[in-house]
């Protein structure tokens, strides 16, 4: 089976990080066991390993080899890189947790990816305010007062997987500057999908095709970045 240009996977965070226990730790490269010893949180160290395990079975996956000889490292940016057998693989890369949940992207684009859920009690208006530009904050004030939640972290997730495409990361005084704009797939620049009272958004090159493996969000929603 051809593979599609873009796979997406989500996944719990909790059986991702205890496959990946199982296996040990020899997996890890030795800047990634240096980050790992500084985290403090057990639930950060949980999706950190749930991550870089499950990516390095997507990768693997995708070349056809075994999950060993896939490692990963990071460009300049911060964006992770795929390594096989220690050499650079034309694969993008992007990873992202929120609550019980893991969001890995892979493809031979530049992808972004990012999953938002609630967890605590936020003023969305103020981070609206921060974050969205003029047009985005007047479509988010339209909406119904039950929308506007879930709608805010659909626009905010968008944002992240912006971000986190281009290697810039979430920059306000960049993000004001675009207004999202729905349109249809084959100009897309992001994809976004409602999900358990949160989102999770895609951003990638128009026309990608798109395969999730495992749980699918469902339909998603199409947008331009302008």
């Amino acid at each position: 089976m051809a593979l599609a240009r873009v796979q997406v996977q989500l996944a719990p965070i909790g059986r991702l990080a205890a496959t990946a226990v199982v296996n040990g730790q020899a997996w890890l490269t030795e800047a990634e066991s240096r980050r790992l010893q500084g985290m403090r949180s057990q639930a950060r160290r949980d999706s950190f390993l749930a991550g870089h395990w499950q990516a390095r079975k997507l990768a693997a996956r995708w070349l056809g080899v075994k999950a060993a000889r896939i490692a990963l490292g990071n460009f300049a940016d911060g964006r992770p890189a795929v390594q096989c057998d220690g050499k650079p693989v034309p694969l993008s890369l992007s990873l992202s947790h929120s609550g019980e949940w893991l969001a890995l992207a892979l493809g031979e684009v530049a992808v972004g990816i990012d999953v938002e859920l609630p967890r605590r009690s936020r003023d969305l208006d103020a981070l609206a305010r921060s974050v969205f530009s003029p047009a985005d904050q007047h479509r988010l004030q339209a909406m119904a007062a039950e929308e506007r939640a879930p709608a805010f972290f659909e626009l905010w997730a968008l944002h992240e997987a912006r971000g986190k495409r281009s290697g810039e990361g979430m920059q306000p005084g960049t993000s004001r500057t675009f207004r999202l704009q729905a349109c249809g797939r084959e100009s897309a620049q992001g994809l976004s999908w409602r999900f358990r009272d949160g989102a999770v958004a895609l951003a990638t090159t128009p026309g990608m095709p798109v395969e999730f493996i495992g749980e699918t969000p469902g339909e998603p929603a199409y947008w331009r970045y302008t």
